[in-house]
């Protein structure tokens, strides 16, 4: 598909542009911060939810952004989301959420898929962030796009995902 052609070729120009320092922050200093994610099913809906609940409740804001795939659900419409029908056919970006997203100025940017899509690809490359992260990626390529990948004890769950970055974080910045 064109679409998805042109998309690549723009991850791939903005991971060459984007070489700059990247920044770790304190988590009792973090305040502003992007959550992304595919919507997969119940279960990893309520995982992110709690996250993004333990990241409030620490005083952190959260920004969030979901892909919702063809013929997935959309469950309670509690998170913004863009379709694939959303980006145009030159990879135009045609939904205000977003745009909105990218528009952003984040600190930490957590992407909560196991696998990475072409949409979360991009997303990773052209969000204001200052450290992406996310669960680990086996090839050279898909690990370039985060500065912090977290190895979950158990693969596929985003439960047990969340609980270990929000654990990382906190213990590399000595915040416990």
């Amino acid at each position: 598909m064109i679409k998805h052609k042109i998309l690549s070729y723009k991850i791939k120009r903005g991971q060459k542009k984007s070489k700059f320092l990247h920044q770790a922050y304190p988590y009792n200093k973090l305040k502003k911060v992007g959550v992304i994610f595919s919507f997969d099913d119940l279960k990893k809906h309520e995982a992110v939810k709690k996250f993004i609940k333990v990241l409030e409740n620490d005083g952190i804001e959260v920004k969030t952004l979901a892909y919702k795939p063809k013929d997935t659900q959309n469950f309670e419409f509690y998170f913004d989301f863009f379709e694939d029908k959303d980006i145009g056919f030159f990879g135009s970006i045609q939904n205000p959420y977003f745009q909105s997203f990218l528009d952003q100025k984040l600190e930490y940017l957590f992407c909560l898929d196991d696998s990475l899509n072409l949409f979360m690809q991009y997303l990773l490359v052209h969000t204001k962030s200052d450290t992406r992260i996310g669960a680990f990626q086996p090839t050279e390529d898909e690990a370039a796009f985060f500065e912090l990948m977290i190895k979950p004890k158990s693969n596929g769950d985003t439960k047990v995902l969340t609980e270990e970055i929000i654990h990382y974080v906190r213990k590399i910045s000595g915040n416990n």
